[in-house]
């Protein structure tokens, strides 16, 4: 749709049988990719209890596991809850993950054998948690961090409620700031023709506004450009940004924005160094 010379890329993929938003990222904005895969991603999940699949969710192998009729409610809260925060878990046998520089899912689908390591998550909320209903579904709404696999999370649920659990159905509403609701289908993006940059493309702030953002004096443009070292006294914060944690800061001129990193220079002095530096005129 925007022709050959455009690039292209993505901020995160979904599952195959998962839905929902996907932030796509043109231009100039394709060197924030692992920006965006950084931001914190809200899912809306329907589990089947009862059952466990070789996949973890409903595209597998399904296997009877045992009754889930001593699953109340309030057990589906209390267990949920113990998820939160940081914590380890092993990703799905059919997932993106390498495995000895090959993917996982690649090695299952060959019919080897593979041992997944476990992998620190975040887990930041549970809500809206609904069920079981007469089919033995329940159904709730996570926030996480990159690297979380709900499919592990549900089947690691299962376990809990020694009764075993797979997905059923996975949405992801939101990736930071960007929203399903304010997002439109690509069969939408392909009735616009032409004009699909200008009517749909989000400038580049809106990323930048997700984190602990400075500006930086005219005068040091240049070498925000060229790399060098930004002394942080020199600097005006503009706002505290949503993931303050993340490591990277942004600072802005007139005409860059870039993502930079905590630095201490020889003589002790505490700087910010430019990582991904992007000129404003080469947004789209």
């Amino acid at each position: 749709m925007l022709g050959r010379k455009s690039k292209v890329g993505h901020g995160g993929t979904l599952d195959s049988p998962a839905s929902g938003l996907l932030v796509l990222l043109v231009g100039a904005a394709t060197r924030t990719c692992s920006f965006v895969q950084n931001l914190p991603k809200t899912y809306v999940v329907e589990a089947q209890l009862g059952a466990f699949s070789d996949t973890d969710d409903a595209s597998g192998l399904i296997k009877a596991k045992a009754g889930w009729a001593h699953v109340t409610h309030e057990r589906v809260e209390r267990e949920i809850l113990g998820f939160l925060g940081m914590r380890l878990q092993v990703p799905p046998s059919i997932s993106a993950v390498h495995v000895a520089g090959r993917r996982a899912h690649e090695l299952t689908r060959s019919g080897e054998t593979t041992c997944l390591s476990s992998r620190p998550v975040t887990i930041t909320s549970f809500s809206e948690a609904s069920g079981p209903d007469p089919q033995g579904r329940i159904r709730f709404k996570i926030r996480c961090h990159k690297g979380t696999y709900v499919r592990s999370l549900v089947r690691d649920l299962g376990n809990r409620l020694s009764c075993g659990a797979y997905v059923v159905s996975l949405k992801r509403l939101s990736i930071g700031r960007f929203s399903l609701e304010n997002s439109l289908p690509l069969e939408t993006l392909a009735t616009i023709g032409p004009a699909f940059p200008e009517k749909t493309l989000l400038p580049l702030d809106r990323l930048l506004d997700h984190f602990v953002t400075y500006r930086v004096p005219q005068e040091l443009e240049k070498d925000v450009r060229n790399g060098r070292p930004i002394p942080f006294d020199s600097l005006v914060r503009a706002h505290w940004g949503l993931i303050p944690e993340s490591g990277h800061v942004a600072l802005r001129t007139e005409n860059l924005a870039c993502f930079a990193l905590p630095e201490e220079t020889s003589k002790g002095l505490f700087c910010y160094r430019p990582d991904v530096v992007l000129a404003l005129g080469e947004q789209p």
